[in-house]
């Protein structure tokens, strides 16, 4: 199991970050940052909230795979959806420990549309669930069925409208921060 150290160098690593960009982002110094990735100190409650609030994420990420299971189940989430009486309806189907999976089911009801993804992220996927839902890629206008995938391999790029008079239901995933 990875120590906090090593979950560290691994964040900053994957954002691009260096020491020093860090050490500006959470006051800690780089050498300090150097050691801890190290595992050659210990860093106080105050310090590690400093860095999880330069990354952005939650304080639980450091410690994830420590506080819980190797697996779970999450029940009955797409009752979540609630009566939102919006255009666009979602829930989250994973709890926060997943991250940085996210995965949502996504309503959108007759004439809901966008010009930007659902979901902001560099890379991400939809699967259509039920309904046909109407995207323009690249200029060219295509109609997803259920059992069709949208990827999204760059944030932008499409825009999006339920044409349709039924709901469009999409199971939507991601990678945060990427």
């Amino acid at each position: 199991m990875p120590t906090l150290g090593e979950r560290l160098r691994k964040l900053r690593q994957e954002r691009g970050c260096t020491l020093q960009q860090v050490s500006e982002g959470s006051g800690l110094t780089p050498s300090f940052l150097s050691r801890l990735e190290r595992g050659i100190v210990n860093i106080s409650v105050g310090n590690l909230r400093k860095v999880a609030a330069f990354f952005d994420v939650p304080m639980s990420y450091f410690f994830a795979e420590e506080l819980v299971p190797h697996a779970m189940v999450v029940r009955q989430a797409s009752e979540q959806l609630g009566d939102d009486p919006g255009p666009i309806r979602r829930c989250s189907v994973l709890p926060e420990q997943a991250h940085p999976l996210l995965a949502e089911i996504i309503a959108l009801r007759p004439g809901a549309q966008g010009e930007e993804p659902l979901l902001r992220s560099n890379r991400a996927l939809y699967y259509v669930l039920s309904g046909e839902l109407t995207c323009i890629l690249g200029g060219q206008r295509q109609r997803l069925e259920p059992g069709d995938v949208l990827y999204q391999r760059r944030y932008g790029g499409f825009s999006w409208r339920n044409e349709g008079k039924t709901e469009v239901v999409l199971l939507a995933a991601s990678l945060q921060g990427e």
